[in-house]
């Protein structure tokens, strides 16, 4: 499971680079989920990439009520850079 989880992220950062030439990539999936993996937060976005959602989330709730069905996510630069901050 960790090494499909780990090449859905590498297939995700590939288009993530290629929408930098754009400064954008949509991309059309159907967003599925086994019972067990729902229970975890995992979604997989067709062939190309798996989300990890936290439980009781806005993400998570979308995604649950889209199982089964076809999304478009857009995938764009954020306009507003911050520095990040760790948290103690």
């Amino acid at each position: 499971m960790t090494v499909w989880l780990m090449a859905a992220l590498l297939l995700i950062g590939v288009t993530v680079g290629r929408a930098d030439d754009k400064d954008e990539t949509i991309i059309n999936v159907e967003v599925n989920s086994a019972d067990h993996e729902l229970q975890e937060g995992y979604f997989a976005l067709g062939e190309q990439g798996t989300v990890l959602a936290k439980p009781g989330s806005d993400l998570y709730n979308f995604l649950s009520r889209q199982r089964g069905q076809k999304v478009k996510i857009v995938l764009t630069r954020g306009e507003v850079r911050e520095l990040s901050r760790l948290r103690r």
